[in-house]
Parts: structure tokens; sequence; C-alpha cells
């Protein structure tokens, strides 16, 4: 039975700290979608751009009017 006469103290700050954890917790890893843009390094060199198409576990970047193209593996944000 869980009504108020058998709650314990800190009953509610337990269920305050649940209902916001997903807030404060990262939502696992997506593979990247065309139009995503993304980030990461490739042989120590850093890179940002769109994606425009991903094949066979290497994307192909729109990086300002150049294509690169890079391993989904490498991305970092």
């Amino acid at each position: 039975m869980n009504d108020l006469t058998t709650r314990h103290p800190g009953d509610a700050e337990y269920l305050a700290a649940i209902a916001a954890m997903p807030e404060h917790t990262p939502s696992p890893r997506r593979e990247p979608a065309p139009g995503d843009f993304v980030s990461g390094e490739t042989a120590g060199r850093r890179w940002s751009g769109r994606v425009e198409w991903i094949e066979d576990g290497r994307m192909t970047l729109d990086v300002g009017g150049a294509w690169l193209a890079v391993p989904v593996t490498d991305i970092t944000h």
C-alpha cells in the first residue's frame, strides 16, 4: 500500500530525483542521418559539416562547399 501513512522521510525527494533523471542523462548515441550537422576528428584533424550520405560505415559531409568522407566512428559531437 502506498499512501501517505506508509511513506518514509525522503520519499518525495527520491521520486523527484528519479523524475529529473531523463533531463540529466544523455540519450544513447544514434547513427547520424543525412542533413545532421556533426563534428569530429580523423587522423588528428578536426572537421565539422552536414551529412550528405552514409554508406558502409563511412559518411560524406558537405564542409562548406567541399566534400569530406570520414568513418562514422570518428564523430565526437
